[in-house]
């Protein structure tokens, strides 16, 4: 799998921002708030080939449900085939998250997007409707590769906390923040 989403990335560097998958380590991180004894609401932006969206799966309770867009076709098979009730993939844009969910419906958002690399009138949009979707205290979790979007998070949110994998290609900033 590692190979294909190689391959993906050649095609379209700007889509997933990176050459190489996260790491199962980069996984675990991302995934160390979960709380599998509360029923959540979590959505993922960017689910790739699915190593963070097993990941979620594995951590978060039976009751919760997992909303993971990704507008790559070349891993709708690979989510697809994850055999979980609790996962509903969202073959579309991240653009729809605000008529997607409701106010206050989400407990919690992890991003693989590559921020970075998004214009900054769609990054600003896309804040503004993460917020809208989450509940009050809930949570956003984003990794990227540099600090270059650490302020804007920073700004966007309430609480902003920063952490480092290191055991990730390449190595990952990981930005904890509070709705």
């Amino acid at each position: 799998m590692s190979k294909l989403f190689t391959l993906s990335a050649v095609k379209n560097l700007k889509q997933t921002g990176s050459l190489f998958r996260s790491s199962r380590f980069l996984a675990e991180k991302l995934t160390q708030s979960l709380d599998p004894d509360k029923e959540m609401v979590i959505v993922e932006l960017g689910a790739g080939d699915g190593i963070i969206t097993k990941q979620i799966l594995n951590k978060m309770g039976i009751a919760s449900r997992l909303y993971s867009y990704e507008i790559n076709e070349t891993f709708l098979p690979m989510l697809n085939d994850i055999n979980d009730d609790r996962l509903n993939v969202l073959n579309k844009c991240v653009s729809g998250i605000s008529t997607d969910f409701k106010e206050d419906e989400v407990d919690m958002v992890i991003s693989s997007l590559p921020l970075t690399l998004i214009d900054f009138p769609f990054k600003k949009q896309l804040m503004s409707d993460v917020r809208q979707v989450l509940k009050p205290e809930g949570q956003f979790v984003q990794y990227q590769y540099s600090k270059n979007d650490m302020n804007f998070l920073k700004n966007s949110f309430a609480e902003f906390t920063t952490n480092f994998c290191l055991l990730n290609l390449p190595p990952a900033f990981i930005y904890t923040c509070i709705n």
